[in-house]
């Protein structure tokens, strides 16, 4: 059993992100067969038990069959007392998945001592970085060009909306090559900070020493360069510094909110900044903002539990940022009650952020009917244990709107539909996200329900 468990788990593992297979399927084992032939799968919660069987139990299951030459069916039960689910996952473990960029990850983030006049932040290294789909090409091209020399990728320039993790890799790459080549000379500095000093410097007469500090340099790192927009003297020294720096085959990386080339900025620039390579971030999907507050947690040596990790992440879902301000309010809430990170206390210290007053309230009753109308069933239909697809596809399609379009729980949706479990309800939302992407009939059907119930 051991033996073909393990080879089907790295064949989930090739399927899925890092993120996934180290939060949801690793900490899985195998249990004992059950007197109805499935074979029990052990989690270390609940929550755990019920979020794998209902977005992962078919691949498990597809990978067992493929192994053992038939298909096994799979119970899924909670076993907290097992001790292979406290021990901490070593920091040379990874998914099949996982290259050499990304196996550097691991709870324990060793201290940096940024080199002095380097202008790098400690904490943001490439250690503390989670790595998912949202990222990972941008995060692979970070990694790639602080291995360097030789220069592979001149300009790197990484784009994504705030707090999407650009300036994060911006001082990795800084402290990466600085503890690998100590001898190098990095410079990080914001495009805001780079204007401020050019006018000091120009003021001062001193113009010659403001370019010998930039231009003298191994590294530059530059963050978001779209603040030069509508400064013309600091873009043209910032084209000459460019220069300067690219014909001496120094590495230069630049972070942006846009690309090259939606940039109201010269010419010039715009068509430099896209001859070397170009990546993009992107809002992380739910699996890589449950692992950032995992490892933020774990950085701060605090136990943050499954449901309390998935109900932040689910709830918080704009950028990293904001999602790491609201972990801190909490902590800072339970540290001054000296009181455990429960649900209770989650919802209490986030009442004030979890309201968006800018979004219609819409009752779930509404949603019922709007849904009950447009497939022409009655909304008690919805709340009944009628399970024919009549019902239960309309059903699902009511389920999916609640959570999308307020800000109730899965317990609270499952309630308003007949007192069904939150595992139904989380179902129905992974099913319809699922099929929406291969249906563009049903991916119709929902936008023209979410614009009736938005109006």
């Amino acid at each position: 059993m051991e033996e073909f468990w393990t080879k089907a788990v790295a064949s989930v593992g090739a399927q899925v992100s890092p993120e996934v297979f180290n939060l949801w399927i690793k900490p899985l084992r195998p249990g004992k067969k059950l007197s109805d032939g499935r074979l029990e799968i052990l989690c270390h919660n609940d929550f755990a038990a019920d979020y794998v069987r209902s977005h992962y139990g078919t691949l498990l299951e597809s990978a067992i069959a493929v192994e053992r030459g038939t298909h096994q069916s799979l119970s899924f039960r909670a076993n907290p007392e097992a001790s292979n689910f406290s021990e901490k996952p070593s920091p040379k473990e990874s998914s099949p998945r996982q290259d050499a960029a990304t196996q550097t990850q691991t709870n324990e983030v060793p201290p940096v001592q940024p080199a002095a006049n380097s202008g790098l932040m400690e904490r943001y290294t490439f250690e503390s970085f989670v790595v998912g789909a949202c990222n990972q090409f941008a995060h692979a091209a970070a990694a790639r060009v602080a291995d360097g020399p030789p220069l592979v990728y001149n300009p790197l320039y990484m784009h994504g909306g705030t707090g999407l993790g650009k300036t994060h890799l911006l001082h990795a790459i800084g402290h990466k090559v600085l503890k690998d080549r100590p001898q190098t000379k990095v410079r990080y500095i914001s495009s805001e900070k780079f204007m401020t000093l050019f006018i000091d410097y120009t003021r001062m007469g001193r113009v010659n020493d403001f370019k010998g500090q930039f231009r003298s340099v191994d590294m530059l790192l530059v963050d978001d360069i779209h603040f030069f927009a509508g400064k013309k003297g600091t873009q043209e020294e910032f084209f000459h510094t460019f220069n300067a720096l690219y014909g001496d085959a120094k590495q230069i990386i630049l972070t942006s909110d846009s690309l090259p080339s939606d940039m109201p900025l010269d010419e010039r620039l715009r068509s430099r900044f896209a001859q070397g390579l170009v990546v993009d971030l992107h809002p992380p999907d739910l699996e890589t903002r449950v692992a950032i507050l995992k490892k933020k947690a774990a950085i701060e040596g605090i136990d943050l539990q499954d449901d309390v990790a998935f109900f932040l992440a689910d709830a918080i879902h704009t950028n990293v940022r904001e999602l790491e301000g609201a972990l801190i309010r909490v902590f800072a809430l339970a540290s001054m009650e000296k009181a455990p990170i429960t649900m209770a206390l989650v919802k209490e210290s986030l009442r004030n952020i979890l309201k968006n007053p800018e979004r219609r309230v819409i009752p779930i009753e509404e949603i019922q009917r709007t849904v009950a109308t447009f497939y022409k069933i009655s909304p008690m239909d919805l709340r009944s244990n009628k399970r024919s697809r009549e019902f239960s596809h309309p059903r699902q399609i009511a389920m999916y709107l609640c959570k999308k379009l307020t800000n109730h729980s899965y317990p609270e949706i499952g309630e308003q539909f007949g007192g069904r479990d939150h595992t139904t309800v989380l179902y129905a939302v992974g099913r319809v996200n699922e099929k929406q992407s291969e249906d563009s009939i049903l991916a119709k059907q929902l936008q023209s329900l979410s614009e009736m119930l938005s109006h």
